[in-house]
């Protein structure tokens, strides 16, 4: 899936995986089974796991134990699962799929559905708090700042602007819900990581992170061709499909020539390179 990064891919998915079956598993104990089995139907869905790779990349590049980045690796995760949940229901982007299955509110109604984001969103916060790995000044630090990435002047402020876009929007409004919407929670994975690991580049990481961010969104609308009704929130609608590449290409070279981790490099080959 990631080319060039295979072996480490592996690795994280072993750790990962083990992390987070073990979290679920806890949170099974006292949670109504019913809100249990819809958030787990959604966050086993099949998803890369790219924002969770990307923290585990962080303690990769710096050499530091991935231990230390698994509770923003599943917080991350967590939230982007709620996210994708509350985006299908009926008074947001009324999706009946999501990666080839029922969306949640289909499976499960749409009050569970709701409700399940709802506690997606409060475990991610829980998983950093209960963290054992870090202090509790890193955590009280990293939760602040996850905070921020994820709520009102992050990604769901995002999500209020692309919700209230409508055909006027132009490039820098694009922009602004996207670098909110999208690259705010990959920043977050990148920066948490970093700040539980002690790393002192988080400038550097800032940079690498919003430029990824959004190459990530231009390479989803270039995958994703022009639609119809959502075109005005596509890059290729407002440049065309040339100066979209453009595009893509000057934030990928902004993100590579911001790091020295070869692991970074090639996350980013892989977004400029993949079919999905």
């Amino acid at each position: 899936m990631f080319l060039g990064l295979e072996i480490e891919y592996q690795d994280f998915q072993n750790v990962f995986s083990e992390y987070s079956e073990n979290y679920f598993l806890n949170l099974k104990k006292d949670c109504p089974d019913i809100l249990y089995q819809s958030m787990k139907y959604s966050f086993d869905s099949g998803g890369k796991r790219f924002r969770p790779f990307l923290a585990y990349l962080v303690s990769k590049s710096y050499n530091i134990n991935p231990e230390k980045t698994l509770s923003v690796a599943l917080a991350c995760e967590l939230v982007h699962t709620y996210s994708l949940i509350h985006d299908d229901l009926p008074c947001m982007d009324n999706d009946d799929f999501r990666r080839g299955q029922p969306a949640n509110h289909k499976k499960f109604g749409d009050d569970i559905a709701l409700l399940a984001g709802d506690a997606l969103q409060s475990e991610a916060f829980k998983c950093l708090a209960l963290d054992s790995e870090n202090s509790a000044e890193k955590k009280i630090k990293a939760i602040a700042v996850f905070s921020e990435f994820v709520g009102t002047n992050g990604m769901i402020a995002g999500q209020i602007l692309d919700m209230k876009s409508n055909t006027e929007t132009n490039l820098l409004q694009l922009e602004n819900i996207h670098r909110r919407k999208t690259g705010d929670l990959i920043s977050a994975a990148v920066i948490c990581a970093a700040l539980f690991c002690e790393i002192q580049d988080i400038q550097k990481l800032k940079v690498f992170s919003e430029n990824l961010g959004l190459a990530f969104q231009i390479k989803d609308d270039l995958l994703d061709g022009l639609d119809g009704a959502q075109d005005h929130k596509s890059y290729l609608k407002i440049l065309g499909k040339e100066k979209t590449i453009e595009k893509l290409e000057k934030h990928s070279v902004l993100a590579m020539n911001s790091t020295d981790s070869e692991f970074f490099k090639k996350i980013i080959q892989f977004n400029v390179s993949r079919v999905k």
